[in-house]
């Protein structure tokens, strides 16, 4: 049985090797896991499960049921080369084959060394922050990627389950919420390429000529931050971004930001 009766909090520290790794809850849940993903090892072969959620204030849980991997991927700080580990607001519902992700070479190769290759990561935004799932295989079949590539609908139906079969398991991790400082220290950049191009998409056919800057606004806006959190976000003055504001109002056709959300949301989302 878990013991979910505990007290949520949420710890900061410097850098993730500053835990006691080996014996914290995100790494000591492998049976529990491996019961709720059992579907997946047995129709797929995907027996490498690695869960984390970041929430929209840069905490972090993770589950895991290869905890030697993780360990090492956290103790080695490779979470800064992955373009998984940034802020929540990045992403948009996205499914990545690992293999077409130029910059985890290096992940891929020190992952390979624990036996996981081949595998998928399903992201799903979520109104508290972005949930993660690395789905991966121990098993030298290349045609298993063909096999989840054609069952997507399958990989969703999983992640439903999952939130409600693992509910005590998310629980759990969720009483241990951890902030890590360098975790910020990733320099890579995740635009939200789908979402970008999705709201560029809309916006050729609605006929509104937006620029780049501004249609990086347009999911900040949705997402009702402020203009001083898009400015900190895309790392420009907050002048600028009233200054794309007003560009998007005058393209628009409205006059005020309360009725340029509103225009957007009802376009965009």
């Amino acid at each position: 049985m878990l013991n979910t009766e505990l007290q949520m909090s949420i710890t900061t520290i410097e850098t993730w090797s500053d835990l006691d790794l080996k014996n914290h809850v995100f790494l000591n849940l492998v049976d529990e896991i491996n019961q709720v993903i059992t579907p997946l090892i047995t129709y797929f072969g995907l027996d490498s499960f690695n869960f984390h959620k970041t929430y929209n204030d840069d905490s972090q849980i993770r589950l895991s049921n290869t905890p030697n991997w993780y360990h090492y991927y956290l103790t080695n700080k490779l979470y800064q080369q992955s373009i998984f580990e940034l802020p929540a607001y990045h992403y948009s519902k996205t499914r990545l084959i690992w293999s077409n992700i130029d910059t985890h070479n290096v992940i891929l190769k020190e992952a390979s060394q624990f036996g996981i290759k081949y595998g998928i990561t399903l992201v799903e935004p979520v109104s508290d922050g972005c949930e993660f799932y690395f789905l991966g295989t121990t098993s030298n079949d290349q045609t298993v990627i063909n096999k989840y590539l054609s069952n997507f609908h399958l990989l969703e139906k999983f992640i439903t389950n999952f939130k409600n079969s693992g509910k005590q398991l998310l629980s759990l991790a969720e009483q241990h919420k951890i902030i890590a400082h360098d975790w910020q220290l990733n320099k890579l950049t995740f635009t939200p390429i789908h979402n970008i191009e999705r709201i560029a998409f809309l916006a050729s056919i609605y006929g509104f000529e937006f620029t780049s800057r501004e249609l990086e606004c347009v999911p900040l806006l949705l997402k009702g931050l402020s203009s001083k959190q898009i400015a900190e976000r895309l790392k420009i003055s907050f002048r600028t971004v009233e200054v794309y504001i007003e560009n998007l109002k005058r393209k628009t056709g409205t006059y005020n930001k309360k009725e340029l959300i509103y225009l957007l949301d009802e376009k965009f989302n």
